[in-house]
């Protein structure tokens, strides 16, 4: 037998061991937000304006359900769920590990780039790089068929500054080192993921439909937690579906019209990628792939474009062999001032049908009750002149028009709520 010293020891060694054991799992599974930021790796990065929060530990991981227990623990998409001043937030790497990695490997075959292959090289050792010019010839790319390209500009980049300027800087000693920084967060940003820049450039506090954004820390971002996604709301009441698709028209119509310089044209509608909120509005939560078309180009752009002026309607949906297909065409989108894409995304492929074809084929406005019918009997043509125009009504006049009635529709049924 045991010994009562060797019996002690034994506790000790297992307490001890148990200790370590449960600190390591702590370390790894469920880390600080100040290990996730990769700091070390800006200027390729996103920028410092969140840092002291994180390094305060003002941002900290929440595990409030499954969902938030699983990504907080795994980390599977990078993608954290955490409280920042008693606001839920999303914490977002903007990609997978293994793209981050790659992307250091492309920064360390690049002879100009490889200085910053290196998280221990020194400043002073650094040549200046123009990281303003790669910008412009990322954003520029003539390759209108190129899948790597997730954020263009077309079909001039000589407004790139307005385009640009909510974009946060870092707060640096010189303004020469400011703006280099910048453009090297913008340029990482476009390799990486844009949603950086549009959650800034569509910055929610001037009433666009996306999360707000509450800064960045290397290579990571903190957004607002915007809400459940889309696809859980499939079974609510129509009354409550109306006043989504009301927001989702809303927002259609702004990321058209709203901004006289620019329109803004997003290339990747999935129920996953637009949240609701508290108040059953549609926020688009993920700003990954995108086309902005400069509605002011210089006048020699202007005289290459003979339909500039003529909205653009997107046929090839409707004549494609696989109608539930998101199908586009960025050449036609970027020769045109407007382009009535936003609202063939959310009419025809949220809408209307193809809002996923396991769930319900008859998308998001699917059953509308007999005595809406009966006092509103346009909705339905609405609806359909939205998703396949006519030769008499554009998507357009048809998706404003359906925003209308769903409005009124609200309105009359506002106890509801």
């Amino acid at each position: 037998m045991l010994s009562w010293r060797a019996k002690i020891a034994s506790i000790v060694f297992a307490v001890c061991a148990l200790t370590l054991a449960l600190d390591w799992v702590n370390e790894h599974l469920n880390p600080r937000v100040v290990s996730l930021t990769e700091k070390e790796r800006c200027p390729l990065c996103f920028g410092t304006s969140a840092c002291p929060a994180i390094e305060n530990n003002e941002v900290v991981l929440e595990y409030p359900d499954f969902y938030s227990i699983f990504n907080n623990l795994f980390g599977v998409k990078n993608v954290y769920y955490g409280n920042f001043r008693n606001r839920k937030v999303v914490i977002k790497k903007l990609a997978h590990q293994s793209e981050w990695i790659d992307f250091n490997k492309q920064v360390c075959a690049d002879p100009t780039l490889s200085q910053f292959c290196s998280t221990n090289s020194k400043e002073s050792s650094k040549v200046p790089i123009d990281f303003n010019k790669m910008v412009m010839k990322e954003l520029s790319n003539p390759d209108l068929t190129d899948l790597h390209q997730k954020m263009r500009l077309c079909p001039t980049v000589s407004n790139v500054d307005k385009l640009l300027r909510n974009v946060e800087t870092s707060h640096l000693r010189s303004k020469e080192n400011q703006m280099h920084e910048h453009f090297a967060h913008v340029w990482s940003a476009l390799m990486i993921n844009p949603e950086f820049l549009m959650v800034q450039i569509l910055n929610a506090d001037n009433h666009w439909p996306t999360p707000k954004f509450y800064g960045a820390c290397g290579r990571l971002i903190i957004e607002e937690n915007a809400g459940d996604p889309l696809l859980n709301f499939i079974k609510e009441s129509w009354i409550k579906r109306a006043k989504i698709a009301s927001s989702l028209l809303d927002a259609a119509y702004k990321f058209t019209f709203k901004d006289p310089n620019f329109a803004f044209y997003l290339t990747d509608i999935a129920t996953d990628n637009i949240a609701i909120n508290e108040k059953l509005e549609a926020i688009f939560v993920d700003l990954e792939n995108i086309i902005i078309v400069d509605k002011t180009p210089p006048i020699d752009v202007l005289n290459r474009l003979s339909d500039w002026n003529t909205t653009y309607a997107n046929l090839i949906g409707i004549d494609s062999d696989c109608p539930d297909c998101f199908v586009f065409s960025p050449d036609d989108i970027c020769t045109h001032r407007i382009s009535d894409h936003n609202y063939y995304a959310v009419c025809q492929h949220i809408l209307s049908q193809g809002l996923n074809a396991e769930i319900n084929s008859q998308g998001f406005l699917y059953d509308p009750p007999d005595y809406i019918l009966k006092k509103y009997p346009s909705i339905q043509s609405l609806l359909q002149q939205c998703s396949v125009p006519s030769a008499t009504m554009s998507r357009v006049n048809a998706g404003i028009k359906l925003k209308q009635i769903l409005d009124q529709i609200i309105k009359d049924t506002s106890n509801i709520f």
